[in-house]
C-alpha cells in the first residue's frame, strides 16, 4: 500500500482532512513494515503510532481519482444534518464522516461543495471543543484558499505542526478514536461504492479497498484500549461484521490482504464486505 510523504496524526482531523501531502510514498510490503515507519513519525507518541498507519482521506481521493471514476456527490453525507449531532459520540464519529468528504470533494475541485463540508466542521469541532483561536484562523485562511488546492496543501502541512501537540492530550484521544472511525469508515464506503458489484473492473480501487484489513486490526486494536467506554464498545459493536469480511478476504487471498492478477478476490466476497461498509456508514450517519 503507498503512503503519503507525510501521514497525518487522525486526532487532528478536522484540520488534516482539509486536503493533504504528497501521494507519492513508499509502498510497504507488510503490517509490519507500517508500523515500524509509523514509530519513526510519532517521535516518541508510541501510544499514536496506529494514528499514522491509517491513510488520510485525500490519498484514498487520490487513488479514486486516478482510476478515472467520476466524482459522485450523491454518495456524500448531506450537510445539514450537522447540526442534528448533539451527543459527543454522534458528533465525533460524523465530524470524521464529513471530513472525508471534504477531502474528496477538494481533490476532485468541487470547491463550493467543499465550502459546505468546510463551515461543517468548523461547527461540529467547535460543538466538540476542540478546537482554539489559533486553529479557527488557520480554517478561515483555508476557506479563503478554497479555490487553491496547492497552496491548501502547503497551509495544511504548516497546520500540522500546531495540531501535532494535541498527540499529547491524553483528555482527548477517546474523541480523536472517534472522529478516526468516522473518518475510516466513510473514505473506506466512498471507495467500495464506486467499486460495488464487480471487483475486478476496477482492480486498483478494490485493491485499495482489501489493503485496508492489514490496519483494520490496528484500528480495532485501539478502540479495545478503551473498554470502559460505552461509546467506544457502540463502534467496535458496529465494525464486527467488516472485521468478519477482512478475516474471509484475508483467508481467501492466502493471508495476503493483496490481490494480483493471479491472485484475485472472490467477487461474492467482496460484495459482502461492501455491504457490510454500507450498513456501518449508515448507522453511523443515522446517530440523531
Amino acid at each position: 500500500m503507498k503512503r503519503t510523504k507525510h501521514i497525518i496524526p487522525v486526532l487532528v482531523l478536522l484540520v488534516s482532512v482539509l486536503c493533504g501531502c504528497g501521494s507519492s510514498g513508499t509502498p510497504y510490503k507488510t503490517k509490519k513494515d507500517m508500523r515500524e515507519a509509523a514509530k519513526e513519525k510519532t517521535s516518541g507518541h508510541n501510544e499514536a503510532a496506529v494514528y499514522y498507519t491509517l491513510p488520510s482521506p485525500l490519498e484514498v481521493a487520490y487513488i479514486i481519482q486516478s482510476t478515472g471514476v467520476d466524482y459522485d456527490l450523491k454518495l456524500l453525507h448531506k450537510t445539514e444534518l450537522g447540526v442534528r449531532y448533539s451527543t459527543n459520540r454522534a458528533a465525533a464519529i460524523n465530524l470524521g464522516i464529513y471530513g472525508a468528504d471534504l477531502s474528496y470533494s477538494i481533490y476532485f475541485n468541487q470547491q463550493q461543495v467543499a465550502l459546505k463540508y468546510l463551515d461543517c466542521i468548523k461547527d461540529l469541532s467547535n460543538n466538540l471543543d476542540i478546537s482554539d483561536a489559533k486553529l479557527q484562523d488557520k480554517l478561515k485562511e483555508m476557506e479563503e484558499n478554497i479555490q487553491n488546492r496547492e497552496t491548501l496543501k502547503k497551509m495544511v502541512s504548516q497546520t500540522f505542526f500546531h495540531s501535532d501537540a494535541l498527540l499529547k492530550e491524553s483528555s482527548r484521544k477517546q474523541t480523536a478514536v472517534m472522529v478516526a472511525a468516522g473518518m475510516w469508515i466513510e473514505s473506506l464506503y466512498i471507495s467500495t461504492q464506486l467499486s460495488y458489484g464487480e471487483p475486478n473492473s476496477n482492480p486498483r480501487l478494490s485493491k485499495s479497498v482489501i489493503e485496508q484489513g492489514l490496519v483494520f486490526e490496528d484500528l480495532y486494536n485501539m478502540l479495545s484500549t478503551f473498554s470502559s467506554s460505552s461509546d467506544i464498545e457502540y463502534i467496535k459493536n458496529e465494525l464486527m461484521p467488516l472485521k468478519n469480511s477482512f478475516k474471509t478476504i484475508n483467508k481467501q487471498l492466502g493471508n495476503t490482504y493483496l490481490s494480483s492478477e493471479k491472485n484475485k478476490v472472490d467477487a461474492k466476497l467482496f460484495e459482502k464486505l461492501c455491504e457490510a461498509v454500507k450498513d456501518v456508514r449508515n448507522n453511523f450517519t443515522q446517530l440523531f
